[in-house]
């Protein structure tokens, strides 16, 4: 079992685990089954609060126990949570099946990446990571893409399909992990106490370290004002005149811009440059918004590939960032650390959009949107920018 070959296998445990042909058809699926829209609301609430309460423990669990144990882990829950999805028919069932998937997402938010750096790092090949992770989210795209067109073709025989078809890939995500090498990295030692280490660990690496700090409030602005959108997405399409039977291959188009900038995130910032392009985000986001809010008409959707091209462009280039600023024996956790932060600041955004879209319009919520993320994009910019954690030279 060589190091070399964790490369290829994260990209696949990418594309498997992305193959989720329930999505387009899952509030169909809840409605059949008896579930108010409150009911299908507090499923969401309580996979989001879930996440938050198990992401730093189990970035913390992925640098102890290894990162090879982390997605073994995760690789067990979103089989489990498939299979409750499959068989269940009310509300507890589906409870249920949100937790296993919200511990999923948690025992794999940074474990993947994490293993992915030291295993470039033990090669010898971290200056590739951006390449190399942004040719693996690009798998996770096409995965989306796929699942999604054929989800809709599935659905429409027999929504439960959709969770069954899921089933042989989300199964073949265990021996894929378990056929995972752990790289060597700095091991820590810990005497003891694990809670009093997994508080210095967030001390030490995240709140006394600015450099860290300030990124993971630049990637929080970035990822909540990017993924703010869509929520809003159909509405808008509704507004603009398109028909419905086009929005999935609207959704598809959107998922394509996100694989190409995500697969070719390095060749963009060594071209644009660092500074460059942590500049950008927060502006380009800002402007899409702004011309979503101000010009509707049947094609103004296309303001929004905007957002893809930034959602599949960031996250490569961001968590490199913070790659580079943390030891490897505290990889995993930092980065669930931010995942945290983005999930604690996007559900902050979301409500306040939705009441400003109920009570005014919708582009009136999407011009407030863009006022905001350009003040919080230009904050986050100059806290990057004042402890120059990532010697801005281009």
């Amino acid at each position: 079992m060589s190091l070399e070959s964790n490369i290829w296998k994260i990209k696949v445990i990418y594309f498997f685990s992305s193959l989720f042909f329930s999505a387009p058809v899952a509030v169909l699926f809840w409605i059949a089954n008896g579930l108010s829209l409150m009911e299908i609301a507090i499923l969401q609430s309580v996979f989001s609060i879930t996440i938050v309460i198990l992401e730093l423990p189990t970035g913390y669990f992925a640098d102890i126990y290894g990162r090879k144990t982390s997605l073994v882990v995760g690789s067990l829950a979103n089989l489990l949570a498939t299979i409750v999805y499959a068989l269940g028919h009310s509300f507890l069932e589906f409870l249920l099946g949100e937790i296993l998937w919200a511990v999923a997402v948690s025992f794999f938010s940074g474990a993947q990446l994490a293993l992915l750096y030291d295993t470039l790092k033990n090669l010898g090949k971290e200056k590739l990571y951006k390449k190399i992770s942004g040719s693996a989210m690009l798998y996770s795209f096409i995965a989306a893409i796929i699942s999604s067109v054929a989800g809709g073709f599935i659905g429409k025989i027999n929504l439960r399909l959709t969770f069954y078809a899921c089933i042989p890939f989300f199964f073949a995500l265990i021996p894929l992990s378990l056929g995972l090498k752990e790289p060597k990295i700095r091991k820590r030692i810990v005497k003891g106490n694990y809670a009093k280490e997994f508080f210095s660990t967030i001390k030490t690496y995240i709140i006394n370290h600015s450099g860290i700090r300030a990124v993971i409030i630049y990637s929080a602005v970035v990822v909540a004002f990017t993924q703010a959108s869509l929520w809003f997405y159909q509405p808008y399409f509704k507004l603009c005149g398109v028909d419905v039977m086009y929005f999935g291959i609207i959704f598809a188009l959107f998922n394509i811009v996100a694989a190409l900038s995500s697969k070719y995130a390095y060749f963009i910032e060594e071209n644009v440059g660092k500074w460059k392009s942590v500049v950008s985000l927060p502006f380009l986001l800002s402007l899409s918004y702004f011309l979503l809010g101000n010009f509707v008409f049947y094609f103004s959707f296309t303001f929004a590939f905007i957002h893809q091209f930034i959602r599949g462009f960031s996250r490569p280039v961001i968590t490199e960032y913070i790659n580079s600023l943390t030891p490897s024996k505290a990889r995993a956790t930092v980065l669930s650390a931010e995942n945290m932060v983005n999930r604690i600041f996007y559900a902050s955004v979301l409500p306040l959009i939705g009441y400003l879209a109920d009570i005014y319009t919708l582009p009136a919520a999407l011009l407030v949107l863009g006022a905001v993320t350009l003040i919080t994009g230009s904050s986050a910019i100059l806290i990057l920018r004042k402890v120059n954690c990532l010697n801005f030279s281009s």
